[in-house]
């Protein structure tokens, strides 16, 4: 594989965000993050991926969420309601209005919020209340995933991976991500390499309003 596959799913609106957040990994350094949240995702080489996301606000709430390929039905991905049957993975989550994916690790990876930092909802809101950024991460194996599906000819496995959940819609990152993951022959084979994937929080709202 190169070095990164990265791919948002609406491509004009990729090229707008990367203009606007300078965050496109593998290219230079990131711009410097005033807030929000911040996603990143590393292909290993043997059918995982490490996702970390750094948390700059003062709410644990923020938690990604995602899927193979093979089950991208943008009916899901776009909902803004619950519809009333979802295939998996798709499904109901208690307080999300819209459907959710797999979710990151066993506990699910949440934003993390530093001890002593008055954490929401307890205290009001705050987008930058940890400027330095507190960090979470999880690595899923997907060969080991529910449902997932058989890897390409060349050992690859593609997902994609987003951030709709969270108390702030500007803060989310609800643009799918796209990664090709390498490694993933399960008799052998397969590429090796690594790719990886980043997007900050900045401008998305001004982008692609979200409920």
């Amino acid at each position: 594989m190169g070095a990164e596959v990265f791919r948002a799913r609406t491509g004009i609106a990729f090229v707008s965000t990367a203009l606007a957040a300078g965050t496109i990994a593998g290219i230079g350094e990131a711009a410097a993050q005033t807030g929000g949240i911040r996603l990143v995702a590393a292909a290993n080489d043997n059918c995982t991926v490490t996702i970390t996301l750094t948390n700059h606000t003062n709410s644990r709430h923020y938690q990604p969420d995602w899927w193979f390929a093979e089950e991208n039905d943008m009916a899901m991905v776009d909902a803004t309601t619950l519809p009333e049957t979802m295939p998996p993975p798709w499904r109901a989550v208690s307080g999300i209005p819209w459907p959710i994916a797999r979710w990151v690790g066993d506990p699910p990876l949440h934003s993390g919020v530093a001890e002593g930092i008055p954490a929401f909802p307890g205290s009001g809101y705050n987008r930058n209340a940890q400027p330095e950024g507190n960090i979470t991460e999880a690595t899923i194996d997907l060969r080991a995933a529910e449902g997932a599906p058989t890897p390409s000819a060349d050992g690859t496995m593609t997902i994609y991976f987003r951030v709709k959940s969270g108390p702030n819609g500007p803060d989310r990152l609800p643009i799918p991500q796209e990664l090709v993951v390498s490694g993933c022959a399960f008799h052998g084979g397969g590429s090796h390499g690594s790719g990886s994937a980043d997007w900050g929080s900045v401008n998305l709202s001004l982008l692609v309003p979200r409920n």
